[in-house]
């Protein structure tokens, strides 16, 4: 009996320590897998309001990946490529990051960015990469650094019932003399006080170096068969536009103010989302304004009854054309999952997370900017993206775009200011550009 029960404490303490060795193995086993799990971050830039929707997209990528995690980030557009650069050239930064255009370019030559190649060729888009807008300006060569992921442009946007009211049927964009035919119209003094209290269009009209201005006039010079740079089949390159295209841009833009179509106090104003152009729309003092989508969902907000639309910019004599924003997604050099990087970018490009979570934003796919359908109030910027052009010849030309930019925009606000005559201002514009070409060059 005693060596029975020597017997049985011996095997009960052999099941303990099997058991404890056995538990000891499971949860060092779990440790590993837990280690093992892949963690990437992703990183977008816009507002709460402008990206709504893709932390849950996140989350479902999440779900559906179960061996990763993604961490969502969000850094201000001001400080997203300066944090950027610092932390790639320390070797750190986000897996798949979102850019501007016109940053990728730059990006991809100071070696931050992947080539995505190899990626795309072993793991295709499911409509192929030349489904993609802009694609150029993802580019070195033949070689594709960022997948253009969400564009915009700049669109007319108007009070419906104030045409109602006016008995205008359909928005007047098949001229610009049309267009500024119906803003008059538009201009009222409702209270018969003597004073206007409703202008027919608002525009950012500033001085300032990054101001609104430069789009409306590379969309009249455009459409007009002009540009501001222009490459030579030999490789050189040229101004594409003469003082006389130049003069009849500030002529047209300057007689809103002289006839009394807009208020001079948007002399002062840069930006197209400034509070006296938002709140013009969406009180009603402005029967028209000119804005990106963004703004224009601003205005709609701060104003959820104001019957607003959106229209496309007038044509030209020779073409309609609007510049392509927008953003694209790369991935950094230092990620240490390429594989997985790839896959997120294509789940944050794919239709499902287009139509799912993410409809107030346009996709750069032009089958998607097709098949994913948007609210009728953006209905201008639909119509609008299909012919609109990128900068991409002003980024690649010798002259700096924001030099370029600053000089439009201060020369225009000369002539509405009363400080320049018009023959005077474009003159000098052309004259000061002309000049920073010759000096890029090294011609004199």
């Amino acid at each position: 009996m005693k060596l029975m029960r020597i017997e049985k404490r011996k095997l009960i303490e052999l099941v303990l320590v099997v058991g404890l060795s056995l538990t000891l193995t499971l949860v060092t086993g779990m440790a590993g897998f837990a280690q093992d799990k892949i963690s990437l971050i992703f990183r977008q830039n816009d507002s709460p309001a402008d990206a709504t929707g893709l932390s849950e997209a996140v989350q479902e990528f999440d779900r559906k990946h179960p061996n990763i995690k993604v961490q969502y980030e969000v850094v201000p557009w001001s400080d997203a490529l300066t944090q950027f650069v610092r932390e790639a050239g320390v070797g750190g930064g986000p897996d798949v990051l979102q850019l501007a255009f016109v940053w990728t370019m730059d990006l991809a030559k100071a070696g931050t960015l992947v080539k995505l190649n190899p990626l795309f060729e072993k793991y295709p888009l499911p409509r192929g990469i030349d489904d993609f807008v802009a694609l150029e300006l993802g580019k070195m060569g033949d070689d594709v650094y960022g997948i253009p992921w969400t564009t915009d442009t700049f669109a007319m946007i108007y009070r419906k019932d104030f045409f109602a009211k006016a008995g205008i049927v359909g928005f007047p964009d098949d001229s610009w003399s049309h267009f500024k035919e119906v803003a008059k119209k538009l201009t009222e003094d409702r209270d018969g006080d003597g004073i206007i209290d409703r202008y027919g269009f608002a525009f950012p009209a500033g001085s300032g170096p990054t101001g609104g201005m430069w789009f409306l006039v590379n969309y009249f010079i455009w459409s007009h068969g002009y540009t501001f740079m222009k490459q030579n089949g030999d490789g050189t390159w040229q101004l594409g536009v003469d003082a006389e295209a130049i003069a009849e841009a500030m002529r047209y833009f300057n007689s809103f103010f002289e006839e009394g179509i807009s208020p001079r106090s948007l002399i002062a104003v840069d930006s197209w989302g400034d509070p006296e152009i938002l709140h013009g729309l969406a009180k009603g003092d402005f029967a028209m304004g000119f804005m990106p989508p963004q703004s224009f969902r601003a205005a709609m907000d701060a104003n959820p009854q104001a019957p607003l639309a959106s229209a496309q910019v007038p044509a030209g004599r020779v073409t309609r054309r609007t510049h392509l924003g927008g953003r694209t997604l790369a991935i950094n050099k230092n990620t240490k999952h390429l594989k997985e990087s790839w896959e997120l970018l294509k789940w944050m490009c794919s239709e499902h997370v287009f139509e799912t979570y993410y409809r107030q934003q346009f996709s750069a796919q032009k089958t998607l900017l097709e098949k994913v359908s948007y609210a009728s109030e953006y209905e201008g910027y639909v119509k609008l993206i299909p012919q609109a052009q990128t900068f991409y010849e002003y980024i690649v030309s010798p002259v700096r775009v924001q030099t370029m930019w600053s000089l439009t925009n201060r020369e225009f606000a000369a002539v509405y200011s009363g400080q320049k005559s018009v023959e005077r201002a474009s003159k000098d514009l052309l004259e000061a550009i002309e000049e920073a070409l010759q000096e890029a060059t090294g011609k004199s």
